[in-house]
């Protein structure tokens, strides 16, 4: 970032990657808000250090309506993946 722009300030950068990636759970939301968010979730599950799997599993055992795509890494799943999500954006958009 810096590189890009040096007027940005480390301790912004040092700040946002903090809020990103220093907690012990995703970054906008709790565990207890995932437990009773009764907003429909879509989740394509991570398997890297920015998405680790067991937070992932997690997410899965706690929220109460979601759908779950295992299977999208990958050139072979675009297509499904493309149907998936729009199809549960289509169910889920108020008319």
């Amino acid at each position: 970032m810096r590189a890009r722009d040096p007027s940005i300030p480390q301790s912004a950068i040092d700040s946002f990657g903090h809020n990103m990636f220093g907690n012990d759970f995703v970054f906008s939301v709790t565990r207890d808000f995932v437990k009773v968010c009764n907003t429909p979730l879509f989740l394509q599950p991570g398997i890297d250090k920015a998405h680790p799997g067991p937070i992932s599993d997690e997410i899965t055992a706690l929220a109460p309506n979601l759908e779950i795509q295992k299977d999208w890494r990958g050139p072979e799943f675009l297509a499904e993946s493309i149907k998936r999500v729009g199809a549960f954006l289509e169910k889920h958009t108020p008319k």
